[in-house]
């Protein structure tokens, strides 16, 4: 998929019926006419099957009368696109090892002999392809899983000589591991290196086997002569005298992984050839009815070695350049590698391999010893970590979020963006070579009263080489926390009593700055939930973490006793008297107030959606939403999940849904996911991302209805169009609405919200509003950065002060692993004047764009871009010139006129 498609596409589905009629043709012609036909499939047709492999393997892929078959469903919209991470993880190959190793015992047995037979095994195998395409998505079905002829393809078409692109599978559906279709130079190795061993190992044992499956089958006397029992167990004893040399040679000492199946599979190769050919040169002849020189069979047996060594020094060169762009893929992005990547490169290394200078990236701790390179630095770039004692390799452009996270410390993920304070560490040394604090990150430490030192891991980026030292505790001490020294600012002593209902990042805000300000008065925060105030953004990890919402909470216990905060969890406000300055909560109490402000956010908003509330159905807004679902998944083993929505939340959930084992497919009912926030080119990278992680998306999409099966649990989501799905699990993750019920009751003005003023005033004298539930110039913004923004404006003006809110440049960042997509401002360049500067390598996965008005950058899109994102994102909420960027847009080379224009 990566390649340009040279012949019209036309042209390819043309060949395919062709390809389908032919074997049609063949298989009434093997059972009607076996001498015309058994000569022609098996000494042609059959014994051509490898040379194409390893000369042009995607020519095969897409001519294929099988894959043709396979697809065929699919082309009609009649699949059910079922999925199996059982066979797509690694029972497939197997299968289709076991399936060749026993056709080509029948074919000694049986087939050779045989054309009713042997137009039964074509028939059953077009069968078998077509019920895999009517029950399982893309190729997962017949061609990239169980297909017999796979195992063969693998092996021979891991360096084609020629590359032909695949015109099959479009859009993909990540319905294989290491798909040959999207990256034909890389797939059989990226299976060799995989670090499953359970999953690699296979493509070892059936390269080990093959030379002796062929010797079996040509040495080994026909079951005429010795009877079929000894001639099935005398192939099986060739094949294991293969195996065992096989292993032989690999405990000898291989430095390379793929050495011996790639000696082994030249043998095996060669070896056929050296059979076959004189069965090719007979057939030729007695089709043609010409006679043929002997010496023609000599002189393919050495063109076929001659092959055979090429296709060596070829597999193993390409095999040296992806350990290499392995190595230095980890090394740019951070990725960690796999151990099996790490050990062959510390036994390859050569005096002029690029890997004897480079760190790896983030290997685990008891494998950096062996990989670390001999010429080390005295002052490596690594990170120290304390209290645990870990360590770790350390780049430039990396976070320290994305070090301790590939190393295993007990770190948690938030926003990624530097408004949550989920991660927030303790700098011992090395201070000088991070990037210096902005002002999100610097709000909210200080909303965290953290000591002095103390920075968001997110976004804590590294700028110079060398050691750091941090410390993941010493910021949550209380002796640290009161290093922060108290704000002095005049305030109200007339009042008494503020009362916030709300306990998310809005109320917490809000209650942090009304006792900055006010030393006396009385604070309460009212929550709906029995929690105290926890990192919302990560919710969707709660479906695949054990923990619960233990390590999520934004503040510790101790900080609410500290600040003298009467916290009311799972408590509900039933109706506010704005006249008499009290509030009715649902235990029938009253609760007055000098200052009430309302931070009571939102709720998770469902569509029409017919069947939604039958077991197995949930909405996922709060933690308990996410336990709920994780609990489910557990009881009732759910292995489909459907996710309604493709927004920010609805991919985090998909995630976290497919981390628990189940196979997710996301309903968006644009044409893209995150339509709101990035554009289509950025989109379609994400999705590919998506897709290689065994998360479908499915555009154009409507649900109309959740059907239960026999049990009365979700069995199965149909959408508009009549198209069935399978879920075990449905999701909804489609939207909020602004939770105005308290609102109602005081008779404020609403709109979709309550409707504030730049001060966060609603119409009723002393009440405020912030976060979701405020409607401001008539927009709700429900992003953690504006309600917590929003909550210290409520605070300031709340105890007399004048603080005026003047919106928000909206900032996106996708918390899914590895991937980064930020944005900013405008998507689009929508307006007269505004105009957009791109640069995309879809190969690489990167896409930037910045949209310029009047010479200032007014938004931004960016994936795969960790590095360019810390720059262009400020300058976007600062709406800064374009100028600004000139040196970024060097580095990129983003538009030939785009340096001259910034000027």
């Amino acid at each position: 998929m990566q390649l340009p498609t040279i012949v019209p596409k036309a042209v390819w589905r043309a060949l395919r019926v062709v390809s389908i009629a032919s074997a049609l043709a063949l298989a009434v012609m093997l059972a009607l006419r076996p001498a015309i036909a058994m000569p022609l499939f098996w000494g042609l047709i059959v014994p051509s099957l490898p040379l194409v492999f390893m000369l042009a393997p995607g020519l095969w892929r897409n001519v294929c009368p099988l894959a043709a078959i396979n697809q065929i469903p699919r082309r009609l919209g009649i699949t059910r696109a079922l999925t199996s991470r059982r066979l797509s993880q690694g029972a497939a190959f197997p299968i289709g090892i076991g399936l060749l190793i026993c056709a080509v015992v029948a074919r000694k047995l049986l087939f050779n002999g045989n054309g009713m037979a042997t137009a039964g095994l074509l028939a059953a195998a077009m069968g078998a392809a077509l019920i895999g395409g009517l029950l399982f998505k893309g190729k997962s079905g017949w061609c990239s899983s169980i297909c017999p002829l796979l195992p063969v393809q693998r092996l021979y078409g891991q360096t084609p000589f020629i590359r032909i692109a695949n015109t099959h599978c479009e859009p993909c559906v990540g319905c294989a591991k290491n798909c040959y279709d999207l990256n034909p130079g890389a797939a059989y190795l990226a299976d060799q290196y995989d670090p499953n061993p359970a999953y690699r190992n296979f493509r070892s044992f059936f390269a080990g086997v093959f030379p002796g499956l062929i010797l079996g089958y040509y040495l080994v006397p026909s079951p005429a002569e010795i009877g079929p029992v000894s001639t099935v167990m005398q192939m099986l004893v060739y094949m294991a005298a293969s195996l065992t040399l096989f292993n032989l040679i690999e405990l000898l000492g291989s430095k390379t992984r793929n050495l011996s199946p790639v000696l082994f599979a030249a043998a095996a190769f060669s070896l056929y050839y050296w059979f076959t050919a004189p069965l090719v040169v007979s057939t030729l002849s007695s089709l043609s009815g010409m006679a043929i020189a002997p010496e023609v069979v000599a002189t393919l047996r050495g063109l076929t070695i001659i092959a055979s060594l090429t296709w060596i020094a070829r597999s193993l060169h390409v095999e040296r350049l992806f350990l290499r762009r392995e190595l230095r893929k980890g090394v740019r992005d951070g990725s960690r590698l796999a151990p099996i990547v790490i050990e062959t490169m510390r036994l390859h290394r050569g005096p002029n391999d690029a890997a004897r200078k480079a760190p790896v990236a983030a290997p685990p701790e008891n494998e950096a010893a062996a990989a670390a390179p001999a010429d080390a630095s005295p002052q490596p770039a690594e990170l120290c970590i304390d209290p645990t004692g870990m360590k770790t390799p350390i780049r430039k452009g990396q976070t320290l979020l994305e070090a301790l996270e590939d190393c295993g410390a007990p770190i948690n993920a938030g926003c990624r963006s530097g408004v949550c304070g989920a991660d927030p560490i303790a700098v011992v040394a090395g201070g000088e070579r991070l990037a210096p604090i902005g002002s999100d990150e610097r709000a909210t430490l200080a909303r965290l009263g953290c000591a002095d030192g103390t920075r968001l891991a997110c976004m804590a980026r590294i700028r110079n080489a060398g050691p750091i030292r941090i410390d993941l505790k010493r910021e949550a001490t209380p002796a640290a926390r009161e290093t922060r020294k108290p704000e002095v600012v005049p305030f109200d002593a007339s009042i008494r009593r503020v009362v916030i209902v709300g306990n998310g990042v809005a109320g917490l805000t809000a209650a942090d700055h009304v006792r900055r300000r006010h030393p006396d008065c009385e604070i309460h925060l009212i929550g709906r939930e029995n929690h105290n105030a926890y990192n919302r953004m990560a919710i969707a990890k709660l479906i695949s973490m054990p923990t619960g919402v233990q390590g999520l909470h934004l503040l510790p216990e101790q900080w609410y006793a500290e600040h003298r905060v009467t916290a009311w969890l799972n408590t509900h406000v039933s109706g506010v008297d704005t006249q008499r300055r009290e509030l009715t909560l649902a235990t029938r109490e009253t609760l007055g107030y000098d200052r009430l402000i309302l931070c009571s956010g939102s709720s998770a908003w469902v569509p029409p959606l017919d069947g939604y509330g039958i077991e197995g159905s949930f909405v996922l807004r709060d933690a308990d939403d996410a336990m709920a679902i994780r609990d489910y998944m557990q009881r009732f083993h759910g292995t489909c999940a459907v996710v309604l929505g493709a927004g920010l939340l609805g991919l985090e959930a998909a995630q976290a849904l497919a981390q628990l084992g189940a196979q997710v497919q996301v309903l968006s009912n644009s044409g893209q996911i995150l339509d709101r926030q990035i554009d289509t080119p950025a989109s379609a990278l994400l999705e590919a991302h998506l897709a290689t992680q065994g998360i479908h998306v499915m555009t154009g999409a409507d649900a109309a209805r959740l059907e239960p099966g026999s049990e009365g649990r979700v069995a199965r989501l149909v959408l508009k169009d009549g198209r069935q799905l399978p879920a075990d699990v449905v999701v909804v993750c489609t939207g909020v609405r602004a939770n105005v019920d308290i609102a109602q009751s005081a008779g404020l003005a609403l709109g979709r919200g309550i409707v504030v003023d730049a001060q966060m005033r609603t119409s009723a004298p002393h009440v405020y509003a912030a976060g979701d539930v405020a409607e401001f110039e008539g927009h709700s913004i429900p992003l953690w950065a504006v309600a917590a923004e929003q909550g210290e404006i409520a605070a300031v003006n709340a105890l007399g002060g004048k603080r005026v809110y003047r919106g928000h440049v909206p900032v996106t960042a996708l918390k899914v692993s590895g991937i980064d997509v930020r944005s900013a401002g405008s998507v689009h360049a929508a307006r007269p004047g505004e105009f957009e500067l791109t640069q995309s390598e879809p190969a690489q996965g990167i896409y930037r764009k910045l949209v310029v008005a009047e010479g200032r950058l007014v938004g931004a899109v960016l994936v795969g871009s960790p590095d360019e994102a810390d720059e262009v994102i400020p300058a976007v909420r600062e709406h800064a010139p374009v100028s600004t960027m000139t040196a970024l847009l060097e580095r990129g080379d983003w538009q030939q006129h785009s340096v001259a224009l910034a000027a």
